[in-house]
């Protein structure tokens, strides 16, 4: 019996499972939601300057869902995981900028890692959205 048990008094209890809170896996679907609409605009034009609208629109709604996200209450089991989604949706703005300044002025670095890093971003909350309700 490990030490930690003794001074609490007790045996190995296994601790209470805190499913994670609702608000975070539907903010999760949204941005998932917000990458598919993304990627539909992409796929339906060509033309520099709709694709850079739509990244600032993109990163609009992500900013405006990181901050829906940061009014969060979150149990302490899931901190770590909530603080990995305010880190992604903060890069995922930073590289919708990227990418969306990349096509207002024609500069093919700033679109490819711009969309790279999107693209990244997106993927993994879309991966921590199937974490928590797996």
């Amino acid at each position: 019996m490990p030490l930690r048990s003794l001074w609490r008094g007790g045996g190995d209890d296994p601790p209470e499972r805190v499913d994670p809170p609702v608000e975070l896996i539907a903010c999760l679907q949204i941005a998932t939601d917000v990458g598919s609409r993304f990627s539909e605009h992409v796929a339906a034009s060509s033309d520099h300057q709709p694709l850079a609208n739509a990244a600032s629109i993109c990163r609009w709604e992500i900013l405006q869902l990181r901050d829906r996200v940061a009014e969060l209450d979150v149990p302490s089991p899931h901190q770590g995981l909530y603080s990995e989604v305010l880190s992604r949706l903060d890069e995922a703005a930073v590289a919708a900028r990227l990418l969306s300044n990349g096509h207002r002025f024609h500069n093919l670095e700033r679109i490819c890692d711009g969309g790279q890093a999107l693209d990244d971003n997106l993927a993994a909350l879309t991966a921590l959205k199937e974490r928590l309700t797996a």
